[in-house]
């Protein structure tokens, strides 16, 4: 089974050209991605977020595409995520509901990963209806974008209640382009914590934590209950020589074999999935481990068949 374990957001019109205006409200992101040139006034970044939503709208795969995409890549089963950082940043995403609702087309191939804002008082709540209303397999956090350290209080009360009711939480792991934020709110320590203070809650550090990569993997060599998320990055600088990524590779194909997770978020990269899953068949990785890391973990994180 190929499980790509952080794939898009819902891919119809707002809900898909959301999270693009959400990148230009973080100044710095889409002159790190796409080259932009930078916004130096509040109003050269709102211009930039109605931009980037007009011409997100453009770009919206229609849902055929979206599953020809998929059906190309043979990829068996996807995740289809959502963030909440609205109170924080004032940008709103795609909602929980959007997300469960894009899954109900296809529950044989899609997952849902939901958002949640720890500013909201109702953020346990949300956790609940996530979990038992919606159907949805993890939530998400970003700390950078919602201004808040990994083991924030106010994202503890998330942390509890998910362990709580079995819910894994991906949580943004790794450096942030934003030029309104710590540059290190993202470092694997804060995972540690986490993990050290919820031992049964399933953790997925999202992107990996570069480039503090062989911090990253000493922390989840630490916990069982940590996994490590490869999305938003091309697998083929994952073998450069002084890249960083190269204790990934060693202890990814050793003792941490089994929790490596595939995603792509292909549509922000802006590649097509079976290219990004050629270039991780092309590492030099052992075909065990390439199947643990397409999707076999995957599958036993999400208790798929």
């Amino acid at each position: 089974m190929i499980v790509d374990a952080m794939c898009s957001s819902p891919p119809e019109g707002a809900s898909f050209a959301g999270p693009e205006a959400g990148l230009a409200r973080l100044r710095g992101y889409r002159e790190h991605f796409y080259g932009a040139e930078r916004s130096r006034s509040y109003d050269a970044m709102r211009r930039d977020v109605d931009d980037a939503f007009e011409g997100a709208l453009t770009r919206v795969p229609t849902p055929e595409r979206f599953m020809a995409e998929i059906d190309e890549a043979g990829i068996d089963v996807s995740a289809i995520f959502t963030e909440d950082y609205s109170t924080r940043l004032g940008v709103t995403n795609p909602s929980n509901d959007d997300v469960a609702k894009y899954v109900s087309r296809r529950p044989d191939r899609f997952i849902g990963i939901g958002g949640i804002d720890p500013w909201q008082d109702d953020a346990v709540r949300e956790v609940d209806r996530a979990h038992y209303e919606l159907g949805l397999k993890a939530v998400l956090i970003s700390p950078f974008k919602q201004g808040l350290p990994t083991a924030d209080p106010r994202l503890a009360r998330v942390f509890a209640r998910c362990e709580s009711v079995g819910m894994p939480v991906y949580v943004h792991c790794g450096v942030n382009w934003f030029a309104e934020s710590s540059y290190d709110l993202g470092h694997p320590r804060g995972i540690d914590t986490v993990a050290t203070a919820f031992p049964d809650l399933k953790l997925v550090a999202v992107h990996a934590g570069w480039p503090w990569v062989l911090d990253m993997m000493l922390v989840a060599w630490r916990h069982a209950n940590v996994f490590v998320d490869i999305s938003a990055h091309r697998p083929r600088h994952f073998g450069v020589e002084h890249s960083g990524w190269g204790p990934l590779l060693h202890f990814g194909s050793r003792v941490l074999a089994d929790r490596i997770l595939f995603g792509t978020t292909w549509t922000l990269l802006r590649a097509r999935p079976k290219d990004l899953l050629d270039e991780l068949r092309a590492l030099p990785l052992p075909e065990r481990v390439l199947d643990q890391w397409a999707g076999g973990n995957a599958a036993r994180l999400f208790d798929l068949a």
